[in-house]
């Protein structure tokens, strides 16, 4: 994209590692964004994208969590982890991308992220 500010891609990178803010921040910096900037291509596209991978790995971390009550999701936490990783290296590709002034899709989210 051309012409991207710095304050764009300072918020898409911010919703993109928000994570980094712990607790449920990588949930609501994203969101915030996403709801701030609508009318911002880039950052809206980069705050969807960081919000519809950040809540998927919230949905796979709870449901994990109540397996574990019943000890089949202890099986299931490797892959968690496996999940949890790949957000961390997608979400810096990503952040990168945004200091580039370039856009980026998350893998495998793509379905959901059309539908918002």
């Amino acid at each position: 994209m051309e012409n991207v500010s710095g304050e764009q891609k300072f918020l898409a990178v911010i919703a993109h590692l928000a994570y980094l803010l712990g607790g449920v921040g990588f949930i609501i910096a994203p969101l915030i964004i996403f709801l701030w900037k609508k009318d911002d291509p880039f950052v809206y596209d980069h705050a969807k994208q960081a919000l519809v991978a950040h809540v998927m790995l919230l949905v796979a971390g709870l449901v994990v969590g109540l397996l574990c009550m019943v000890l089949v999701g202890l099986l299931l936490v490797p892959v968690l982890l496996i999940l949890a990783i790949i957000l961390v290296v997608t979400s810096l590709i990503a952040a990168w991308r945004a200091i580039e002034g370039r856009l980026y899709a998350y893998p495998f989210i793509q379905g959901i992220v059309a539908k918002i």
